[in-house]
């Protein structure tokens, strides 16, 4: 590897032995942003100056757009030039109709792939014969309350007292005799059975 000579040092730099680098960079930032500023003002100043005669009209502004120079949007594609609608002339309405059309074109009314609320998720495909691990064990979670509640009842019938099951008989026989009328006989047919 070749050494490469020493730089020579600005005699601007030797005057000033107690500035940092951060101070230095900083001026030199700052002298370089002013010598770009004088540069550039003269450029942006004459702008049809710099330009051949042909391209001096061609960078006069062009007048705004209203709605009376937009072509009809029955006649617009998707290749038709947008940009004139977006005048500030142009009418919001007008506006808005022309983009409308744009982007309900075939062209551009695509469906990302990747965008997670694109799709339908309100009808869902059968899932035939499968059973999932969550499906088997709400079946199982179901099974073991309806097994807790037969019994519960079970337990709930023995701890009845047997006054309380006498009470039904009562209620029971009660009920036949009302079925019965006022001379105790059942109706003809049900004495047979019993």
């Amino acid at each position: 590897m070749r050494e490469q000579p020493p730089k020579p040092v600005d005699e601007e730099e030797r005057s000033r032995p107690d500035e940092s680098f951060l101070q230095r960079f900083h001026r030199r930032k700052q002298e370089a942003r002013r010598t770009e500023g004088d540069e550039a003002a003269p450029a942006m100043a004459m702008p049809s100056e710099r330009l051949p005669a042909g391209e001096a009209s061609l960078a006069a502004p062009a007048p705004e757009l209203t709605d009376a120079d937009m072509p009809p949007l029955e006649s617009l594609t998707v290749d038709s030039d947008y940009s004139g609608f977006l005048s500030s002339k142009v009418s919001e309405s007008l506006r808005r109709a022309a983009l409308r059309k744009l982007f309900h074109s075939s062209e551009l009314n695509v469906i990302d792939g990747l965008d997670d609320y694109a799709e339908d998720f309100t009808s869902f495909t059968a899932l035939g014969d499968l059973v999932t691990a969550e499906m088997r064990h709400r079946i199982e979670v179901e099974a073991r309350k309806q097994a807790e509640a037969v019994k519960q009842a079970l337990l709930d019938d023995q701890e009845t007292p047997a006054e309380d099951r006498s009470g039904d008989a009562e209620a029971a026989a009660a009920a036949q005799a009302e079925f019965a009328g006022e001379d105790g006989e059942l109706p003809t047919g049900e004495s047979e059975r019993t």
